[in-house]
C-alpha cells in the first residue's frame, strides 16, 4: 500500500503534517544560524572598551565602528535578501555563512579605523541576509500549527545565546589573549557551521512551488521524502508569481502592512542596537573592567534566553500582535531601569536581564509576525525590505549614542530618550491587523 499523500492545496505541503526529527534538525541549525548572527553582531562591542584603549580612540569613533556593521545589514537585507526568492534558501544561506567568516577574518587582522569598519561592514552584510534567512527557515520548515512558536523561539533562543556565549568567550579570551582572537573564534564558528548548513539544509518546499522549475513535483517529493514526510499528488493550482519584486510589496494590498512593520521594526532595531552594542561600555564607565563588562552582557543575554522561550510559548495561546506590544513596553521600563541603576554589578545584571528578555519577546513575536504577513513567493523579498530598512535606522543608534556620550550625557538621559521608542511601537504594532491566511499567502 503506497503512503498516504499530504494535502498539495496549499502552498506550504508541510503545513497539514505532523512534525519529523529532520524538521527539528532545521530548526535547530536555524537557533545556530542566529546564534552566530548574535555573537558576530555583538563582538564588536565585546571588544569595543580593550580597543578603545589600545587604539587611543573615543566613544564617537568606537559609536562609528559599533554602527559601521548596522549599515552592512541593510545593505544585506535589502540587496541580497531578494535573491533568496529567486536562487533559493539553501544557497543564500550558505552565502551568507561565506560572508560572515570572511568579514570576521578581516575585522581580526584590521590593523586601523578604516579597515577595521570596512570589515565590519561586510560581516554586517552576511548578518543583514541571515536574519531574514533564519526567519524563513524555520517558517518554512514547520507546519501551520507551530509556525508563530517555532519563528519566535528561533529569533529568541538563537541571538540571545549567540550573546551569552560571545559575552563568557569574549571575558576569558580578553583575560588571556588579544581581542583579535575573539573576531577569530566567530570565523572558525561560521566554517564549522558552513559544513553543517552543507550537509543538512534541503531546499524549501515553499520555495520550490513557488518558482515552478520544470521538475518542481520531483524536487518537492525528494525534499519531503528526506524530511520523512509522505509526498504530494500534484502541485497548487494557485501560486504567486511576483518573485522578488519589491513594486509588488508595494501594492494596495500589502503596502499597508509593510509600512506599519517597517516604522516598527525601525524603533524596536534602534533602541535594540543601542543597548546591545553600548551596555558592556555603560558597564565599564560604572567603573568595571572591560572583562566584567562582557559578563554582565553574557548573563542578561542568559536571563533573555530564558525568558524569551516563555514569550515564545505564547505565541500558540494569544494573538502575536498582542504579546508583541506587552514586550514591547516591557522593553521601554526596563531600558529606563538600566539608566537608572547605581553601579552595582548584580543590579547592572537584574535590569539588563529585564531588558533583554523583553527585547527577546519582542524580536520574536515581531518576526512571526512577518513571516506571517507575505506570501512564499515575496517572502524574502519582504523581510528584507522590513529588516533592511530598520538597519539603516539603527545605524544611527548606537553613533547616535556615542555622540551623546562624547557630548556629556549620562547613561540615564541617553536610556530615557531612546526608550521612546518601543512605547511607541507597542503603540502601533497594536494596530497592525494581520491579514487572513487566504490573503498572507495567495
Amino acid at each position: 500500500m503506497s503512503a498516504p499523500l499530504i494535502d498539495s492545496r496549499t502552498d506550504n505541503p508541510l503545513d497539514a503534517a505532523p512534525m519529523r526529527a529532520r524538521q527539528i534538525l532545521v530548526l535547530v541549525l536555524a537557533v545556530l544560524l542566529a546564534a552566530l548572527d548574535g555573537y558576530d553582531a555583538l563582538s564588536m562591542a565585546f571588544v569595543a572598551p580593550v580597543l578603545g584603549r589600545d587604539w587611543g580612540i573615543g566613544k564617537d569613533v568606537i559609536g562609528l565602528l559599533l554602527s559601521s556593521s548596522l549599515v552592512g545589514m541593510a545593505a544585506g537585507a535589502i540587496v541580497l535578501s531578494p535573491v533568496a526568492d529567486r536562487l533559493g534558501r539553501r544557497a543564500v544561506v550558505l552565502g551568507a555563512i561565506v560572508l560572515l567568516t570572511i568579514g570576521t577574518a578581516l575585522s581580526a587582522a584590521a590593523g586601523s579605523v578604516p579597515m577595521l569598519a570596512a570589515a565590519r561592514g561586510l560581516t554586517g552584510i552576511g548578518i543583514g541576509v541571515m536574519v531574514a534567512m533564519t526567519t524563513l527557515i524555520s517558517a518554512e520548515f514547520t507546519n501551520a500549527r507551530r509556525r508563530s512558536l517555532a519563528v519566535a523561539a528561533v529569533a529568541t533562543l538563537g541571538f540571545p545565546l549567540g550573546g551569552v556565549l560571545g559575552g563568557l568567550a569574549s571575558s576569558a579570551i580578553l583575560k588571556a589573549a588579544t581581542w583579535h582572537w575573539v573576531f577569530l573564534t566567530g570565523s572558525i564558528c561560521g566554517v564549522v557551521l558552513f559544513l553543517l548548513v552543507a550537509s543538512a539544509l534541503p531546499e524549501s518546499p515553499s520555495f520550490i512551488i513557488a518558482r515552478r522549475p520544470a521538475d518542481a513535483l520531483q524536487r518537492v517529493n525528494r525534499v519531503l521524502a528526506r524530511l520523512n514526510q509522505p509526498g504530494i499528488v500534484d502541485l497548487p493550482q494557485k501560486v504567486d508569481h511576483r518573485h522578488g519584486s519589491y513594486g509588488a510589496l508595494l501594492a494596495p494590498g500589502l503596502l499597508g502592512v509593510v509600512l506599519r512593520l517597517m516604522a516598527t521594526a525601525i524603533l524596536i532595531a534602534t533602541t535594540s542596537y543601542y543597548i546591545i552594542n553600548w551596555l558592556p561600555q555603560m558597564v565599564v564607565d560604572a567603573g568595571f573592567s572591560p572583562a566584567q563588562g562582557s559578563m554582565v552582557s553574557a548573563l542578561s543575554g542568559a536571563i533573555g534566553f530564558v525568558g524569551g522561550v516563555g514569550f515564545a510559548s505564547l505565541a500558540s495561546r494569544f494573538s502575536p500582535i498582542r504579546v508583541a506590544a506587552t514586550a514591547m513596553a516591557g522593553a521601554a521600563i526596563t531600558l529606563v531601569a538600566v539608566g537608572l541603576v547605581p553601579p552595582v554589578i548584580a543590579l547592572f545584571v537584574i535590569a539588563a536581564g529585564a531588558l533583554s528578555l523583553c527585547l527577546a519577546g519582542t524580536t520574536g513575536m515581531l518576526y512571526a509576525i512577518m513571516a506571517d504577513s507575505f506570501p512564499a513567493a515575496l517572502r524574502a523579498s519582504g523581510m528584507g525590505l522590513v529588516m533592511g530598512a530598520a538597519r539603516i535606522a539603527s545605524a544611527a543608534g548606537p553613533a547616535t549614542a556615542g555622540m551623546m556620550f562624547a557630548h556629556g550625557m549620562t547613561r540615564a538621559g541617553v536610556s530615557l530618550i531612546f526608550a521612546v521608542g518601543p512605547l511607541v511601537a507597542a503603540a502601533l504594532i497594536g494596530t497592525l491587523h494581520r491579514q487572513s491566511s487566504d490573503t498572507a499567502r495567495r
